[in-house]
């Protein structure tokens, strides 16, 4: 589990590696996504949060989660949401909607996005307080997920973006996220293709005239979308791990496939 104390005190953040579960793959690993467990055994997953709740401090009952679909909507997590997606059953509505930002001002709630290769971004108002998690994979770095949490704290809570603070976790680095020309016109669609070449996130074309890729730094994309959104450089931190590169800690959907499992970001307000 690697640890943020970026946020300061009364703040719990984390991002867990592969490492010290009881899933098989291939053997001992902390896969917390329940669509990717082989054979779907649900059990494997949930004593996984529970050895991640461990390792935060917290119980496994205070982990909550949504369905992802790689869309732009935020939610805010009431106490009544408290364990959602873990121990506890998504009302059906949440359930069929799908969430790829949560957020929250309720302490004793463990916010949870999950990713394998996606970039995972945890943020922090300290005057509320409040955090929000995201999960920010092409299509919603895209869509700006990150700025929208920004924005929907901002108004749920009062948050101020110049005095908020946000981690990027470990995510596919540019290096391995190649793409061709329908993702990477999507990327300059959001961000302008000179904004981006001059910043040093687009790189391309390359390879083979007829079926060309292009290289995108998305984790470089979503600390943009941040700085766009209000937050000072100083207040953000950004990982330069790369989840396709190492394969000793992380797993990782463009290295290994569907039989990938996935890690977690964590953020929650103390008790």
């Amino acid at each position: 589990m690697i640890f943020y104390d970026f946020f300061g005190p009364g703040i719990t953040a984390a991002f867990s590696e592969r490492g010290g579960g009881v899933s098989p793959m291939p053997e001992h690993s902390l896969n917390l996504s329940f669509s990717r467990e082989p054979g779907g055994v649900r059990e494997n997953v949930t004593e996984n949060y529970r050895i991640a709740a461990s390792a935060l401090g917290t119980d496994v009952g205070a982990v909550t989660r949504m369905p992802q679909v790689h869309g732009s909507s935020v939610l805010r997590v009431t106490a009544g949401l408290r364990g959602a997606g873990v121990t506890e059953e998504i009302p059906r509505e949440l359930l069929e909607h799908g969430f790829d930002a949560l957020i929250t001002d309720v302490p004793g709630i463990m916010l949870s996005t999950t990713h394998a290769d996606c970039t995972p971004v945890l943020l922090s108002d300290p005057g509320r307080p409040a955090v929000g998690a995201v999960h920010s994979g092409w299509k919603g770095t895209c869509l700006k997920i990150s700025s929208a949490a920004v924005k929907r704290m901002t108004a749920e809570f009062g948050s101020e973006p110049r005095t908020m603070r946000a981690v990027i976790g470990p995510a596919i680095s540019m290096k391995h996220f190649e793409v061709r020309r329908d993702v990477m016109e999507r990327f300059c669609d959001a961000f302008g293709e000179k904004e981006l070449r001059s910043a040093g996130l687009l790189s391309g074309p390359s390879g083979d005239p007829s079926d060309p890729r292009w290289h995108v730094d998305m984790p470089g994309c979503v600390k943009l979308t941040l700085l766009e959104a209000g937050l000072s450089g100083d207040n953000i931190f950004a990982s330069e791990a790369c989840t396709y590169s190492d394969a000793e800690r992380f797993f990782s959907h463009r290295r290994d496939g569907a039989g990938s499992g996935a890690m977690a970001a964590f953020i929650g307000i103390d008790l």
